[in-house]
């Protein structure tokens, strides 16, 4: 998976209808939600604000009122051809007098999103588990050997240790590293 490294913003005209596309790089739903506010408020007299979003595993598409499959869709294609997530794309369309047609339609919102990536960089999205390492003082040798290349994110020292970990999803060995010793397992996400 990949992301936007940026945002971006991109206007093309086709037959006279402006399309202006944002990219935005999202961390929640809210800021999706709030995007989606901003550019509603900011262009109230646009004829359309179509867009698709990825993220965390979800993915959601609008045509606001084109017909159906012509923007929402083709937008959403782009970032599935691409395997972007963490990504909102929305469309501002302003109506030039001359109907494109679903095919036109289809066209414009999938050029749209292009050109707008061309003012972006796609960066590596990393997937990590987090882990609570649970061990006596007897083993505190032994847990520090076993998370020398681990990325430890705290350590608690009471009446045992516990390290927290996180480690990419896809380098996950967390239970081969750890079988066969004292030292508690567990997984946090």
């Amino acid at each position: 998976m990949v992301t936007i490294s940026n945002d971006a913003i991109n206007e093309i005209v086709i037959k006279n209808s402006r399309f202006i596309c944002y990219l935005y790089n999202i961390e929640s739903i809210e800021e999706i939600n709030d995007n989606l506010d901003y550019l509603s408020r900011k262009y109230k007299d646009a004829t359309h604000i179509c867009f698709a979003y990825r993220f965390d595993g979800k993915e959601k598409y609008s045509d606001d009122g084109e017909p159906t499959g012509t923007a929402g869709a083709p937008i959403m294609n782009i970032l599935v051809k691409n395997n972007i997530t963490n990504v909102l794309v929305a469309v501002v369309r302003y109506f030039g007098g001359v109907k494109l047609g679903a095919g036109g339609l289809i066209r414009a919102y999938g050029k749209a999103t292009s050109e707008a990536l061309k003012y972006t960089t796609l960066e590596e999205v990393f997937i990590y588990n987090y882990y609570e390492l649970e061990a006596s003082y007897d083993d505190l040798k032994l847990l520090n050997s076993l998370t020398r290349d681990l990325d430890i994110t705290r350590k608690d020292f009471n009446k045992d240790i516990i390290y927290r970990v996180k480690v990419q999803e896809d380098q996950d060995n967390i239970e081969e590293i750890f079988k066969n010793t004292n030292i508690k397992i567990k997984k946090l996400n």
